[in-house]
């Protein structure tokens, strides 16, 4: 029996299917959410005297005893459910009989969804930021060891000016610094809470918002009811935003360390873990956990880009968007999933110093010759064509230091600064 519908409990087994979709697989994710804000309602509804003390301790109880259940794979959410509203529900009309009913005065599933998501995506949010701070860390100490390690530099995947493996290091290590602080902000951007709207008109009821919002630690209410049903979708967009530029980041990392780690480079290698074989090849030893990273962002776009055709919707709430699920929950799980691998993989590689100083060659010098000659007054023009006429300049030998290396260079990489950076995202 459905909970909107009293009078046939006939089934309709591919329209059940096709409406329910992946609900109650996705659910599973978001079901202690829902009892979480579920309880937070309870003492909203006592605030407004539809509990009485006595029946809101026993629906905590309830509730508190059903997550129990839930953790304990005691009580399976299954597809005899529509969702894991009516999943608990169902579980309190069963304990608690009347009692029970009266859980939903006052909110709607579309609420009660909402609310959940909200609390998924802040927890995951800071989840997904941890891992961008320890990787941030991981680079760090990789540029740190390294700092001063000779590496060639590349424009147009052609050999440029000489670099240092403490600068593509500590690129990385900058770039997930930013990214960790893009996912904080993400989270205090979306930290408003929706539960009290109801399908997005108000109920004719005295709702005390201010309860749930300072019991689930939201930063303040959304306010219009009709805004919360509007924002659904368009907040969990912003968020696979945010997630997609350390995936970003990860693809680009990743195509480094492929080709670096060719033959051809042969400038870097990593541990035997993150390599395969080949089924027909003895000779191959192939990175397919990088490639794999590699890939990982187009799930992330393919996402993304699935949920923004998806919200090309009038106002209020429509049943399309229920597959806003699919695209946060598998979003967040693709993500923690490859990030989770990238500090031991950073730790792993190890340099190839003789093969990369060797690619530094005189003609890499000559951005450095010129400036050599700025210094003594030359202007930056003919100092140019000067080194570009080999014949008309010899070139004396370079001495490189912070102090006359310009801040975030290859010489004054500036590692101290990142580090307190990252020491103060950290603490938050």
């Amino acid at each position: 029996m459905k909970i909107w519908n009293n009078k046939t409990n006939t089934t309709h087994s591919s329209i059940d299917a096709f409406l329910s979709g992946e609900d109650i697989a996705l659910d599973q994710e978001l079901f202690l959410y829902d009892v979480r804000a579920s309880i937070a309602h309870a003492e909203e509804l006592r605030a407004i005297k539809i509990l009485s003390a006595a029946e809101l301790k026993k629906m905590v109880a309830a509730l508190t005893k059903l997550a129990k259940l839930f953790t304990t794979n005691k009580f399976k959410l299954t597809n005899k459910y529509e969702d894991c509203h009516s999943a608990i529900e169902d579980f309190l009309t069963k304990e608690l009989g009347d009692l029970g009913k009266k859980i939903h005065t006052g909110r709607s599933r579309n609420d009660q969804v909402l609310v959940a998501m909200r609390l998924y995506a802040r927890d995951h949010l800071e989840q997904i930021q941890g891992l961008n701070l320890k990787i941030a860390k991981t680079f760090l100490l990789k540029a740190s060891k390294h700092s001063d390690e000779p590496m060639p530099g590349y424009t147009h995947l052609q050999r440029a000016m000489p670099s240092t493996w403490g600068l593509w290091f500590g690129a990385f290590a900058e770039s997930f610094l930013d990214n960790a602080e893009l996912l904080a902000t993400t989270k205090s951007w979306m930290n408003l809470n929706p539960l009290g709207t109801a399908a997005g008109y108000g109920v004719n009821l005295p709702i005390q918002r201010d309860v749930t919002t300072k019991k689930l630690h939201f930063k303040r209410k959304q306010l219009n009811s009709l805004y919360v049903q509007n924002s659904r979708g368009k907040f969990e967009l912003e968020l696979l935003s945010a997630l997609k530029q350390p995936m970003l980041d990860l693809r680009k990392f990743s195509w480094d360390l492929s080709l670096f780690m060719t033959q051809e480079f042969n400038l870097l290698t990593m541990g035997p873990q993150y390599l395969t074989g080949s089924s027909i090849m003895p000779n191959k030893s192939n990175p397919d956990v990088v490639e794999l990273l590699r890939g990982s962002y187009s799930v992330i776009a393919g996402h993304y880009a699935e949920l923004e055709n998806l919200l090309s919707l009038p106002s209020g709430y429509h049943r399309d968007l229920q597959l806003t699920k699919r695209s946060l929950i598998h979003s967040v799980y693709a993500v923690a999933k490859a990030l989770e691998l990238v500090p031991a993989l950073i730790q792993s590689i190890k340099i190839n110093q003789s093969r990369a100083a060797e690619f530094i060659d005189e003609s890499m010098l000559m951005t450095d010759q010129a400036y050599a000659l700025v210094q003594t007054g030359v202007p930056f023009r003919d100092a140019y064509m000067s080194v570009k006429d080999k014949a008309a300049y010899q070139p004396a030998p370079l001495k490189k230091s912070s102090q006359s290396s310009s801040v975030g260079s290859p010489h004054n990489l500036q590692l101290k600064s990142l580090s307190a950076r990252l020491e103060k995202l950290t603490k938050g």
